[in-house]
């Protein structure tokens, strides 16, 4: 039976890190059906990692598959996976001030998308599509793959671009889906050094957005990976929890960022899901489960032919999705409290998403209405926390950093300090003679100091 390709989607990763080299490899095979129309950019200081010779450069990725992403050991079988791709485009930013047209696709040059824009920067270049070379058009998803430390200076570069293609009408309209812009590793306050860069840099006059943006973070790192080669990367596993922060904190934009994100992280291959932050998350993730209940209605109308890829794309096909979710709400909690009707509820599909009335039915049901469309487009817990504050808190409070700080301070000071003693001006004396290990470690599978191990695992 054939299957359908999947929708055109244009990603532009920004940052030389080695995630970039990775997807690059991942995302830029076009041997593989599910990379089919899905356009890859990157946009880079430096030129020497992401282009040869004036063309692309080609990634090789050697992936360790575990049996398990979340037990490791040496016993357990492994096989290797190997991954060549190459992204479409690469745009070097360089200084915004000075930039020239460079940029450089696997295509020949005279088929760049011109439509006569000369002025744009390289990075609005490769989020506007204009003058890019390859048929991607405007960028869907902006993903930052690059340390913590740059990411307030490439919002701003972000903000700048964004803020003048918005003001040329060159991003769309406003009846378009938002474009997302995120990190693949959002701690350290991600969501404030957003707002900190866009209002920053934003230009006196500015009102409102031509075509609307959206913001994303994922709370872990997906990719163990290193390059010590350029072309080649090492995968040695994937991280077993896709956890992941958006605002505005609303169905449209989760279903949205559940679209895109799964084709930039493989989902569909690799068996994973995301998994929401926030006051609207699972309940197994603290929250109220909205995004459980919001998961059950897309995939109903997915399985009737409905929304698919396109998510909620309409106020009145929300307002038929929140009722849909309110009915299911309220047939779940009879189940859980123990209710005759309950009962019978546990052991079969809610009425209404095994039997959806016509949208038309839904509709005459529900007059459309600003108060109303308010009220039921968007759960009470979004209302509450409509940017996924909490969300993103998460994301910066994550424990793989925070636990690290004291463990560290333990490490050094610990023990009666009789092995390390401080100096007046704050450093620390490591002998690797008594201590076993030329520098300090701080892992919990490997610290130099068994205790700081010890309290990483426990707090973990």
């Amino acid at each position: 039976m054939a299957t359908s390709s999947p929708p055109a989607q244009t990603t532009l990763l920004i940052g030389g890190s080695n995630g970039t080299a990775t997807l690059c490899a991942i995302l830029g095979d076009k041997s593989k059906p599910v990379n089919a129309n899905h356009t890859l950019r990157v946009a880079t200081r430096s030129s020497r990692r992401f282009l040869d010779g004036g063309r692309p450069r080609v990634w090789r990725c050697k992936e360790k598959k575990h049996l398990s992403d979340v037990i490791s050991a040496d016993f357990l079988p492994t096989r290797i996976l190997t991954h060549v791709g190459s992204p479409d485009s690469v745009f070097v930013y360089g200084n915004d001030s000075n930039e020239k047209s460079n940029a450089f696709s696997e295509g020949n040059g005279s088929n760049s998308n011109d439509n006569t824009h000369t002025d744009l920067s390289q990075l609005e270049q490769a989020i506007s599509g204009i003058s890019s070379p390859d048929n991607g058009g405007i960028a869907d998803i902006i993903v930052l793959a690059c340390p913590v430390s740059a990411h307030l200076s490439l919002l701003r570069r972000i903000a700048r671009a964004v803020y003048n293609l918005d003001a040329r009408g060159l991003l769309g309209s406003s009846n378009r889906p938002p474009i997302l812009i995120g990190s693949l590793y959002a701690a350290g306050g991600f969501d404030w050094m957003s707002r900190i860069a866009f209002f920053s840099e934003r230009p006196e006059g500015f009102t409102r957005w031509k075509r609307p943006l959206g913001l994303f973070g994922l709370k872990a790192f997906p990719y163990l990976c290193k390059s010590l080669v350029v072309g080649e990367v090492s995968l040695h596993g994937r991280y077993p929890q896709l956890q992941v922060a958006v605002t505005p904190s609303n169905s449209y934009t989760r279903r949205h960022a559940q679209v895109l994100l799964d084709r930039v992280l493989q989902n569909a291959t690799t068996g994973k899901s995301l998994e929401f932050l926030g006051l609207s998350s699972t309940e197994e993730l603290g929250g109220d489960g909205t995004v459980g209940e919001e998961s059950l209605v897309f995939q109903n109308q997915l399985g009737n032919g409905g929304l698919g890829y396109g998510g909620v794309d309409t106020a009145n096909s929300a307002r038929n999705a929140m009722m849909i979710a309110a009915q299911t709400h309220k047939q779940l909690k009879e189940a859980k409290e123990g209710s005759s009707s309950g009962a019978v509820a546990a052991s079969m599909p809610p009425a209404m998403m095994s039997i959806a009335p016509p949208s038309n039915q839904l509709a005459n049901a529900v007059p459309a209405s600003p108060t109303l469309d308010m009220l039921l487009t968007q759960s009470l817990s979004d209302y509450a926390d409509p940017s996924s504050a909490l969300g993103f808190l998460t994301c910066t409070l994550n424990s793989t950093n925070q636990i690290l700080h004291p463990c560290i301070l333990v490490a050094l000071f610990g023990e009666g300090g009789s092995n390390n003693s401080s100096n007046d001006d704050g450093t620390i004396t490591w002998n690797p003679k008594i201590e076993g290990t030329p520098l300090p470690r701080f892992y919990a599978d490997g610290a130099a100091k068994p205790l700081a191990g010890e309290l990483i695992t426990s707090i973990a």
